[in-house]
């Protein structure tokens, strides 16, 4: 596509000359004119960089065309439907400063939009523009307060058995063949089109032992199919092809005898072969809440607090983030990936974190306060593994002085620094003595053969023994509320469409996700400016 030489003149057709009755200053799609248009203008050379400059489609503005993205994300609003606002609505085409009769575009050109933003490593562009508007504005401080939280993200394909993953591999397998008109080459090439192209069994309808029974012809079919490629170079490196051993590997296990069906699933297995990238993952550990997806991590500012809100006013809190991983990846993976994408993209690593207790352990502890950072959140309670009476938490230890306190006040007589060659991980094992047989306290605190207790802590369970006792404390109670308003964004941006992807695959997901923040920023920012104007409740986005 060729880039356009757009008109900045506005002409007596412009929304602005022949309906500015309609728009007032408190009007959204004025705001967003103002405002938010502005922003998107800026990322014009990144966008621009995208397109040929001489030859291609007729040319379209890539800005225009990132705003109308942005707006279908602030209305939820799929292609079509969106380019029929474009072309009928005059609210989109007061925002895009666009003329009463013009036409718009077709629906595919917002398709390809995403794909050019894909393969050219652009997928944040709005989001990044809403950020430099707002920090602008000196609504958004580098390095400054933020909170955070993670929601899983339901992928776009259905749940699958194992048996029909299988089988679907199978078929997509096939029906690339047929495409490339190398299906007859197979041998018995009928029998692979009745089997998984022309099939019509109801699957519902059999029993147990027979599904069992088709579950291991798949596998055996997989294994063949795949030693038919080897013979085929120009097959080998297909992405179908890397699907069907992928999967073969992850459901059977070579045997001389044949195909094996493993008797569990890893964990980051393919779950739908429509959508490889999406995993299974669980919420707990008592897997109460499971989903096929992808998971996101959300940053968002923390504001100072000035005194009370005033009723009906908008919060001045906007993400700075939207970070999207596979499912299975922790939140403190999540959060290392987040905050490293905050230093590439210039906000920096917050100066202070709010967060819940999946991102507080002795280590980010350790390792906030050798940055000069805090980290505010609950610790975990510590847990008694060994079945001991007394938990540690019930012990005062002191790292630095290789010292431990018992319940009973007793002081502990050996320290032994203990490392893991293999993993690298530093424990102290403190241990008591004689003092320990004639305690009062011994029934109730050890029940080890020797009659002796010994507690083992990390190299960094200063900084958590501190954490412990500090949430007892109403101070640290009342600054946990801050985090609390990061739920309330979590629930925005399911309500927005975030909680179930747009599109397959982590680089698509990640795209709409980043699209997503961009309109919670966008409808916020108009918001607050309403209301600064004295609109109170006036309509929105």
């Amino acid at each position: 596509m060729t880039l356009s030489l757009r008109d900045r003149q506005l002409s007596f057709l412009d929304v602005s000359f022949l309906a500015s009755n309609l728009f007032d200053e408190k009007n959204p799609y004025y705001v967003f004119r103002q405002k938010v248009l502005p922003a998107l203008e800026a990322q014009r050379d990144p966008l621009e960089a995208m397109y040929c400059a001489t030859n291609g489609r007729p040319p379209i503005d890539p800005v225009l065309v990132a705003g109308v993205t942005l707006l279908q994300f602030m209305e939820k609003a799929p292609d079509r439907q969106a380019v029929e606002r474009l072309r009928m609505n005059l609210g989109w085409k007061k925002a895009l400063g666009l003329a009463v009769d013009d036409r718009g575009f077709h629906a595919t050109t917002l398709v390809y939009f995403r794909q050019r933003l894909l393969e050219h490593q652009q997928g944040r562009v709005a989001f990044d523009a809403l950020l430099q508007g707002l920090e602008q504005e000196g609504l958004i401080a580098r390095r400054g307060k933020q909170r955070l939280d993670s929601t899983h993200i339901l992928a776009q394909v259905a749940h699958m058995s194992r048996l029909e993953k299988t089988r679907e591999t199978v078929r997509l397998f096939l029906e690339m063949l047929e495409r490339t008109g190398r299906l007859g080459e197979l041998p018995e090439g009928t029998v692979w089109r009745e089997r998984y192209l022309d099939s019509d069994v109801l699957w519902h309808k059999l029993s147990k032992e027979v599904l069992a029974a088709k579950f291991q012809q798949t596998g055996q079919d997989m294994q063949t199919l795949l030693a038919w490629v080897e013979n085929h170079e120009d097959l080998r490196a297909h992405e179908k092809t890397q699907l069907l051993q992928r999967v073969f590997g992850e459901q059977f296990e070579v045997t001389p005898t044949g195909p094996a069906v493993r008797k569990q699933e890893d964990s980051g297995t393919v779950q739908n072969p429509h959508d490889p990238e999406a995993q299974w993952a669980a919420k707990d550990q008592d897997k109460t809440k499971t989903w096929v997806g992808y998971k996101a991590q959300i940053a968002e500012t923390v504001p100072e607090e000035s005194g009370p809100k005033a009723p009906g006013e908008p919060t001045r809190a906007f993400l700075t983030e939207v970070t999207t991983t596979e499912a299975i990846i922790s939140d403190l993976e999540g959060c290392e990936r987040l905050e490293q994408q905050q230093e590439e993209h210039g906000l920096g690593r917050a100066a202070t974190k709010y967060t819940d207790g999946a991102y507080v352990t002795a280590q980010t502890l350790a390792q906030a306060a050798a940055e000069g950072r805090e980290l505010i959140g609950p610790a975990h309670p510590a847990t008694n593994t060994r079945s001991q009476g007394f938990a540690t938490d019930q012990f005062d230890i002191s790292i630095a002085q290789r010292r431990a306190v018992c319940p009973a006040g007793q002081a502990s007589t050996q320290c032994s620094r203990l490392e893991n060659q293999e993993t690298g991980r530093i424990e102290y094992r403190f241990e008591w003595g004689a003092q320990c047989d004639a305690c009062p306290l011994h029934a109730q605190c050890t029940r080890a053969g020797n009659g002796r207790r010994a507690v083992v802590v990390g190299e960094h369970h200063d900084f958590l023994q501190a954490r412990r006792r500090q949430m007892q404390t109403p101070a640290f109670q009342e600054q946990m509320h801050r985090r609390n308003a990061i739920e309330g964004t979590i629930s925005e941006f399911t309500r927005n469409g975030g909680r179930r992807s747009r599109y397959r695959g982590l680089a698509k997901t990640a795209l709409a996700n980043y699209f997503q923040g961009a309109a919670i920023n966008a409808k916020r920012w108009i918001r607050l400016l309403q209301y600064r104007l004295g609109a109170g409740s006036a309509a929105s986005l």
